[in-house]
């Protein structure tokens, strides 16, 4: 993308050619949610009118984790807000670090779901989506022994608020790999989804 399209704050490239003009609320309070359950947060420059469009709702919260770098806290951010070459960002309204700190990068709608088993529930119009860093190695974990605790325990804290905050039942908070179609095609995150929910109350 030209240079003439992006702005710089705290090193975090601001495409321009993704500002949309929101006709709802429907995510603009991301970053209050995470501050009142006592995480810390960084709002990427422009996040409220940032996405490909507007949410429609949010029914579903899908788990990712990115399959980025092996080293550092969030190196994955400029291709979850900006893309890639093979699939046009936005790539989630929301990161999460290694550190356990939560990047607020759009209220919009984002191309993190691909098709899905049901995309009136799960598709990108109605799920929120987070990415967590993580090299997704090892590719299953019948726990989460792979995943710093700090980081993990925040995933399950800021996931739980999220719930609680739009009213997403837990039956409706998955991983990728059980949403996506076909069945079987994504393995994040390669944690179990079934100690991740429990942990939710």
């Amino acid at each position: 993308m030209d240079a003439a399209n992006y702005s710089a704050k705290d090193g975090v490239p601001y495409a321009a050619v993704l500002d949309i003009t929101l006709t709802n609320g429907i995510l603009t309070d991301l970053a209050d949610i995470f501050r009142d359950a006592g995480l810390t947060v960084f709002e990427v420059e422009h996040w409220k009118t940032h996405g490909r469009g507007v949410m429609n709702s949010v029914k579903s919260i899908l788990i990712h984790h990115t399959a980025g770098p092996a080293t550092g806290n969030f190196p994955s951010l400029i291709v979850v807000r900006d893309g890639r070459e093979d699939l046009a960002g936005l790539l989630s309204q929301l990161g999460l670090g290694r550190n356990g700190k939560w990047y607020v990068i759009a209220a919009g709608r984002s191309n993190h779901a691909g098709k899905t088993i049901d995309d009136n529930i799960f598709g990108n119009s109605n799920a929120s989506g987070i990415e967590a860093e993580g090299t997704g190695i090892p590719s299953t974990d019948t726990g989460h022994a792979s995943w710093p605790d700090v980081q993990y325990q925040s995933y399950v804290q800021g996931v739980k608020a999220l719930r609680i905050a739009y009213d997403v039942p837990t039956l409706r908070v998955l991983g990728h790999t059980e949403v996506a179609a076909p069945i079987g095609c994504k393995q994040d995150p390669n944690f179990s989804i079934d100690e991740f929910c429990a942990a939710l109350g």
